[in-house]
């Protein structure tokens, strides 16, 4: 499936083809890495391709349509088309020239650092406003099938689920079933986790490696990468998931940054990191 109208095929002319997915197995590292290959870049033409045996095409579904309906406002890589050999997902998307987060952050000012969160609150904003249909509302996929979360994809029966009840009844389970009698062991972290919350699309791993910012200053967000993990989910998910993947002491979480731009959800924090501690979500 390849976009025609992008500007890929707009800059280098209509007959210009992508890579190969053999040309782009030729150039990369996955002799290295073969379950988890890194994205090989193809900077004369502008252009990274992510592949693996674990990409989906639900992640350059998800880059396209926010990218579509959301344009200026949710910076994302453009995506240009993707294919298959049978065996791996091939995304190829717009290469973003900048720096990540997570390498310039020692260099920020407090002046960078609140400039890059006021861009992503606007973002969140952006992506919350996204609603479901009230009468196919699911916690899945952008496409409403299977959850990608990192922390659940080791398990089987990762949904779509029709409800954030069962969805919670189902993050219960994962822990109790190493227990002899696991219908036996009461939760007293499920009531923590609330079943009558919204419903939100998110990105579900904005680590600041996912986060691209300018070399300039002040710094900006110029794109936000890697939505493998992106979907429809509870929405204290988001924050669960961005202040887990960053350590207490460090500034982004101790200083109060992740919490200007996302909502802190303490109770639901406290059950999230019960769970995914007992069933070893990282």
């Amino acid at each position: 499936m390849y976009f025609l109208d992008s500007s890929f095929f707009r800059d280098h002319g209509a007959n210009r083809t992508l890579p190969s997915p053999a040309e782009v197995l030729a150039c990369s590292l996955i002799n290295q890495r073969p379950s988890n290959p890194p994205p090989v870049k193809f900077e004369e033409l502008n252009l990274i391709v992510k592949f693996g045996p674990t990409i989906s095409t639900s992640e350059a579904l998800c880059l396209w349509a926010i990218r579509k309906f959301l344009y200026g406002q949710v910076p994302v890589p453009e995506v240009y088309g993707w294919d298959s050999d049978g065996r791996h997902v091939f995304i190829y998307m717009q290469l973003i020239h900048g720096v990540t987060l997570f390498e310039r952050y020692d260099s920020l000012s407090s002046d960078d650092k609140r400039a890059i969160c006021q861009d992503l609150r606007g973002v969140m904003s952006q992506l919350r406003a996204i609603r479901q249909s009230p009468s196919s509302q699911v916690i899945g996929s952008i496409t409403h099938g299977s959850l990608q979360d990192r922390i659940l994809d080791s398990y089987p029966g990762t949904g779509p689920f029709p409800s954030v009840g069962e969805f919670h009844d189902r993050l219960s389970w994962l822990w109790r079933r190493i227990a002899p009698a696991p219908e036996k062991v009461t939760d007293p972290w499920r009531k923590s986790l609330p079943d009558d919350g919204p419903v939100v699309f998110m990105h579900s791993d904005l680590h600041r490696k996912n986060i691209i910012i300018t070399s300039t200053t002040p710094a900006r967000v110029l794109s936000i990468v890697d939505w493998e993990q992106a979907g429809w989910y509870p929405d204290y998910w988001e924050y669960c998931k961005a202040t887990y993947s960053v350590g207490d002491w460090e500034d982004w979480r101790c200083s109060g940054w992740i919490d200007s731009f996302l909502t802190p959800h303490p109770q639901s924090k406290e059950a999230w990191d019960f769970t995914c501690n007992s069933i070893g979500g990282f």
